[in-house]
């Protein structure tokens, strides 16, 4: 090599070898399909994230939900549950007995009945469940079209999905991690222990 390349003397042609050989060492760490730290990293970065969209998203859920039903807000504390129960009473009516409904007369006698059971499950006591019914019959809140209803309902489906993905991603960060680095996750936990 040294006779084709000139100036190639006193240690420049070692140089050169160290300096290539570290380059293809980086590109096959940076590169190494084996390593499972790589989708660690992504996934912390993605729940940081999330964390942070589901709050603002819960923000905008409960100001926008609070216009037609605002007692709801001091009844449920959680984010998810709250949007959660937004997304299955939607209309506040639908909890009345024999309010502003739409629906025939002979189907307003059930309808409590049918909510109680889901709202039961969602909010997983049945006083609170019972006394989101009963401030849904004296709520002061405005009533909202069927196109606005239609609107906040589907943003508010979009965000317990958003939330109940970040559990399964969260779950997926616990494999990975029992996987990479279990020592470190049964002593400092799976979130700490990811970002290190």
């Amino acid at each position: 090599l040294t006779h084709y390349v000139k100036g190639l003397g006193a240690g420049s042609q070692e140089q050169a070898q160290l300096g290539l050989g570290h380059s293809y060492s980086r590109g096959k760490v940076k590169f190494n399909p084996a390593r499972s730290d790589n989708m660690i990293i992504q996934s912390i970065a993605l729940l940081d994230q999330m964390d942070k969209d589901l709050n603002t998203f819960a923000m905008r859920v409960r100001e926008w939900y609070s216009w037609h039903f605002p007692e709801l807000k001091e009844l449920v504390k959680d984010n998810y549950m709250y949007a959660r129960c937004a997304a299955f009473i939607q209309d506040k009516h639908s909890l009345c007995p024999g309010g502003d409904a739409k629906g025939g007369d002979d189907d307003d006698g059930d309808e409590p009945e049918d909510k109680l059971p889901g709202l039961v499950e969602i909010i997983g006591d049945e006083e609170v469940a019972n006394a989101v019914i009963a401030a849904a019959r004296t709520s002061m809140g405005m009533d909202c079209s069927v196109v606005d209803m239609v609107n906040i309902v589907n943003f508010t489906q979009r965000m317990v999905k958003l939330a109940e993905y970040r559990k399964q991603l969260a779950l997926y960060l616990t494999d990975k991690m029992s996987i990479v680095a279990p020592n470190l996750s049964a002593l400092i936990g799976d979130t700490v222990a990811a970002r290190l």
